[in-house]
């Protein structure tokens, strides 16, 4: 265990393993939960994938995949977009593999950014992960319905975290100009 959190390991190693595996953990339990869900026969043999319903249900685990990892979801979706197109039929979780092939790459530059600050034994960033990691566990149970405030909500907490690690970045360049 020492030398799993001793110097040799980085948060550009942990995160992008870490983070791929949850994502793929709660979002493919959450797209099996929404596939449950809308699969329910509900007159004369529709199912609610046929209704508006398929824009409305998504189940928390998949919420929490989507909000921690914004940033892929989003560009994973311009990625899947023509390849949808093309093949209308293709399943949600097929669709959807782009977006989690894109989280180790967005970790992997947050593991980076920490890695600047600090060493992976320090407590702060660690912290910062945490709440992070409540601040989106909160916004999966939103209940509000639809899901159109996912983004916004995503977006904003995704900006915050970045503007707080760029100004944190920026005074500890200032703190070490100082001391040499």
């Amino acid at each position: 265990m020492n030398r799993f959190l001793g110097r040799e390991t980085k948060f550009r190693t942990f995160l992008p393993i870490g983070q791929s595996g949850l994502a793929a953990l709660f979002g493919a339990f959450g797209l099996w939960q929404r596939s449950l869900i809308l699969s329910r026969p509900v007159f004369e043999g529709q199912t609610l994938w046929e209704t508006t319903a398929r824009f409305h249900v998504w189940p928390w685990p998949y919420k929490f995949a989507v909000l921690t990892n914004v940033p892929a979801f989003l560009a994973g979706l311009l990625l899947s977009w023509p390849v949808e197109t093309a093949w209308p039929g293709i399943p949600e979780s097929v669709a959807n593999l782009p977006s989690l092939l894109l989280v180790p790459i967005l970790w992997y530059w947050v593991g980076s950014s920490l890695d600047r600050r600090w060493e992976i034994r320090d407590k702060t960033p660690w912290i910062a992960l945490l709440i992070f990691t409540v601040v989106c566990l909160i916004g999966a149970f939103i209940r509000t319905g639809y899901t159109s405030f996912l983004f916004p909500y995503g977006v904003t907490v995704w900006l915050i975290a970045a503007l707080v690690l760029g100004r944190i970045r920026r005074r500890s360049q200032i703190i070490k100009q100082v001391n040499c």
